[in-house]
């Protein structure tokens, strides 16, 4: 009984793992390396031959007795490979110096995609399951709109998968706005966060944390805010792709390697904003 879901999003991470060491290949070679790192990891559903036998190619598994799952998972995740750009099948051309047909040819793109160990955003369990051990209080909220942008950028809709983590970096900077509320000593500080909060402007609000906690740095414990300003300045990152390059009638277009890399810098990002949340809330009248 077949006890794993094989999914794209399921592979993915074994898939990047096999191309850090694979700059140009086949089918069956890839595969093979894909084979070996499952097996290290312990799945049951790859199989070796016998030492007295031997694959096509020179093959170490026998792909026949894998899950027909498996095998169609690993063939899907070689196409994403292929439409993200990270590999590029050869061509059929008898002039020299071209990538031979037959083969796959691992591209800039895709080297600094596999040497990367950030979270894949396309693999949205794996994914999820960093983000709430990172955050265990994670605000529903901001939750629901990560796990539906995921899976609008599994499915190649960049523009939705934009305005999701662009809306959840901005829930995420209004709560930290909020968690100030009964951390300022001076009254007039507490006026103008609410003026700013009630207001929605959220450049100067971004504006108006930013400065709050450069003057409060002497306070504040440097294992809460150490990063703060990098972290901060992901989540307003994200919500400019959001609101600029998303949804703006005038630019109308997103990349996915900058929605990408809005959802990676997410996770570490907003652990920060909630570890300082939670510094705040439990020492009022602080700063």
């Amino acid at each position: 009984m077949q006890d794993t879901d094989y999914t794209l999003s399921w592979i993915l991470p074994f898939v990047r793992d096999a191309l850090k060491e694979a700059s140009n290949f086949t089918f069956d070679e890839f595969a093979d390396a894909v084979w070996r790192i499952l097996d290290n990891a312990g799945n049951t559903g790859v199989h070796q031959y016998s030492p007295n036998q031997m694959g096509l190619s020179g093959n170490i598994y026998n792909f026949e007795q894998s899950p027909h799952e498996l095998r169609v998972a690993f063939t899907e995740a070689l196409y994403y490979l292929i439409s993200s750009g990270f590999i590029m099948p050869g061509v059929h051309t008898h002039v020299r110096g071209f990538p031979q047909q037959g083969r796959f040819y691992r591209t800039d793109r895709g080297a600094a995609w596999a040497a990367g160990g950030e979270p894949l955003p396309e693999d949205v369990d794996g994914y999820m399951k960093l983000l709430r051990r990172l955050v265990p209080k994670l605000d529903r909220v901001i939750e629901q709109y990560v796990i539906e942008g995921l899976r609008s950028y599994e499915r190649g809709t960049l523009f939705a998968s934009a305005v999701m983590i662009g809306a959840a970096s901005e829930k995420g900077i209004y709560l930290l706005a909020e968690s100030m509320r009964q951390a300022f000593k001076d009254p007039k500080q507490t006026a103008t966060l609410e003026k700013l909060i009630n207001g929605r402007g959220l450049n100067a609000l971004f504006t108006f944390i930013q400065e709050t906690l450069n003057k409060s740095s002497k306070v504040i414990p440097y294992g809460v805010t150490e990063g703060a300003s990098a972290h901060l300045l992901s989540l307003m990152e994200a919500i400019r792709v959001q609101r600029n390059d998303a949804v703006h009638p005038q630019n109308a277009r997103v990349s996915a390697n900058l929605v990408r890399l809005s959802y990676q810098a997410f996770p570490h990002a907003i652990e920060m904003l909630e570890n300082l949340r939670e510094w705040l809330v439990a020492n009022p009248n602080s700063i």
